[in-house]
């Protein structure tokens, strides 16, 4: 890391590090489960702040603020008007810190080489995450099954056959989540390969750990990878055909994840687990119920949603390992925001992403110094978010925000301040 960084800009590394470590520990807070996370970038932003009241920093100006501003009245509606306003009122200090994550972002990454430093921190705390994943792994097989003791397993199967295999969540709260984590790793690793900050070699031998460890999620994101590389290959290859089939092929399995998502795979019976699809009969999965009963509460309060953190779907089921389940959440991050919040705050959050999109896209339209590295920002929100957000609620996950002030930065500082010299972009 260089030397020259700020107070501010070292705190927020910190706290890059520190984002993978969701549960160790969480702490109990006005706001619900506290991260280490949350605490690290709470002190990065009083220190942004005395500094920027004492005339040290000033704001760095970004479009999307008036986009922050309009999803945080949505919000704020929603909360006042939800059905549980205390509850809701909880989760709305919860949101204003996710917008905070994107301000401080764009104020604090204002140069590429901080970019740089930004990678590399989220490198390490990945890096340490993915190591502690394999020895979980590892320790499984030797006989350490107990997610008490082995923390990185998940303690259930959710809707696979129990079995003697791990489903790995890090130290997420769900293995889905780290899926979304890790894809994002992954997409940063190719970037940071593209920029000349990372080596070939190890960001092979770093992404071959990555992988496995995905791997042994086993949750739908998983067709985000493929649907990614198949997105990589297309634009990379300069053989025509090559790319088509990549993109093809990438594409198919994303939706073939996406339907095992979607039909019930495994059922629990008194003689133990059937595979329904076996004998030709499709039923949708304990998701789609999730899906089909948060569409009907957007349906029931179309302009504000039932409110923030509150209860939006309605699926019971039985697992294959024979334990009642019961979820509330909408399990897709469209259905969510529509459900929580309505279409005001569904239209707000969508204006960003897309305000974020139309930034990136500019960029490779211009055949701007920076397009390969749009290009990869931009396979990066079409995956961890538009694609797993298909089959999981990721609108409140932190990395995922850092990723939205990632790219709002990269806009910015490529806008304002690059030329052909401050970067060198070669082929992947």
């Amino acid at each position: 890391m260089p030397t020259s960084l700020k107070a501010e800009q070292w705190l927020y590394l910190l706290f890059v590090v520190t984002l993978p470590f969701a549960t160790l520990p969480e702490l109990a807070g006005y706001a619900g489960n506290v991260q280490i996370a949350d605490v690290v970038l709470l002190v990065t932003g009083v220190v942004w702040l005395v500094l920027w009241l004492a005339r040290k920093r000033r704001i760095v100006w970004s479009p999307a603020y008036i986009f922050l501003a309009a999803y945080a009245v949505a919000v704020t509606l929603s909360a006042i008007f939800s059905i549980r306003p205390e509850q809701s009122a909880v989760k709305l200090v919860g949101k204003f810190y996710l917008f905070a994550i994107v301000f401080l972002t764009i104020n604090i990454v204002t140069s590429l080489d901080i970019l740089k430093s930004v990678l590399r921190a989220w490198f390490i705390g990945s890096g340490i995450l993915i190591l502690l994943s394999l020895a979980g792994i590892a320790a499984f097989y030797l006989g350490l099954n107990d997610p008490n003791q082995n923390l990185v397993l998940h303690p259930i199967f959710g809707s696979l056959p129990p079995g003697r295999y791990p489903r790995i969540e890090g130290f997420f709260s769900y293995p889905s989540l780290l899926c979304n984590y890790l894809s994002l790793t992954a997409t940063f690793l190719v970037l940071s390969v593209s920029m000349e900050w990372l080596s070939k070699r190890s960001a092979i031998a770093f992404g071959i750990c990555l992988l496995v460890v995905d791997a042994f999620t086993l949750t739908p994101g998983l067709g985000g990878v493929f649907l990614a590389a198949g997105i990589f290959v297309w634009t990379k290859s300069e053989r025509r055909i090559v790319g088509r089939l990549a993109l093809s092929a990438g594409i198919l399995v994303a939706a073939l994840a996406f339907f095992a998502a979607s039909v019930t795979l495994f059922s629990h019976t008194a003689e133990g687990n059937s595979v329904p699809l076996a004998a030709g009969e499709i039923s949708r999965s304990h998701r789609a119920e999730a899906w089909r009963t948060s569409f009907q509460s957007f349906l029931q309060s179309p302009i504000l949603g039932r409110g923030i953190d509150v209860p939006v779907a309605d699926s019971r089921f039985i697992d294959p390992s024979g334990n009642h389940q019961l979820l509330t959440d909408a399990h897709n991050t469209y259905l969510s925001v529509l459900a929580e919040t309505g279409a005001v705050g569904f239209v707000a959050f969508a204006a960003l992403i897309v305000l974020i999109f139309a930034g990136l896209s500019r960029k490779v339209l211009l055949n701007h110094l920076s397009c390969a590295a749009a290009v990869i920002l931009l396979i990066a929100l079409i995956d961890a978010c538009l694609y797993q957000g298909l089959t999981g609620s990721y609108e409140d996950t932190r990395h995922l925000w850092v990723l939205f002030g990632v790219a709002l930065a990269m806009i910015k500082i490529t806008d304002t301040s690059l030329t052909e010299n401050d970067i060198n972009i070669v082929n992947v």
